[in-house]
């Protein structure tokens, strides 16, 4: 797996499909998507991403997920390359969907624990995983109780990625610094 970071439009996006491309045109490529058009910006911002795709040498299957895995990714062997774009966008539309669950931690949880499972499935499978997310950290802390929760959440779940990755990016201003 391999985990890629970075600020909002740092060029961390470009980079993760340059990296996909690495492992050839011979295997298969799903991008799975967790964005949701909710406004104008995000209807653009996912036209450009797709509009990006179509134009590489690459086939990509375009797979939109907002909380849950689909089924349909059980089927992937070491022939498939999956990205994941992005950790950020996922993890706030689980906090959303929570909002209207009578035990939202819980289902926050339990969400967060079958992302990491499906990974795991995903590697012992041979899949080629990359995965895209935002660095949101490096703000000072929040008058809010759900902005920190979302923090604290997706901080936890950065280090799990990065631990469970053979290398992990971090994007900036189009610069790329490895740190594993």
């Amino acid at each position: 797996m391999i985990f890629i970071t970075g600020g909002v439009r740092s060029g961390k996006s470009a980079f993760a499909e340059q990296t996909a491309a690495q492992f050839g045109v011979e295997k298969r490529y799903t991008y799975i998507a967790t964005g949701v058009a909710f406004d104008e910006e995000m209807t653009h911002r996912i036209a450009r991403h797709q509009q990006d795709r179509q134009t590489q040498i690459l086939s990509w299957q375009t797979i939109e997920m907002q909380c849950e895995f689909p089924n349909t990714l059980n089927m992937l062997t070491e022939q498939d390359v999956v990205l994941f774009e992005c950790v950020t966008t996922w993890l706030s539309n689980v906090l959303f969907h929570a909002e209207s669950i009578q035990e939202p931690q819980c289902f926050i949880t339990e969400q967060i624990k079958a992302f990491q499972k499906q990974l795991r499935f995903l590697i012992e499978q041979g899949v080629k995983i990359i995965i895209v997310s935002n660095e949101v950290l490096d703000e000072p802390a929040s008058a809010y109780e759900e902005v920190n929760l979302y923090r604290k959440t997706l901080g936890e779940l950065h280090q799990w990625l990065v631990k469970h990755s053979t290398e992990a990016y971090e994007v900036q201003f189009q610069l790329v610094q490895r740190w594993k």
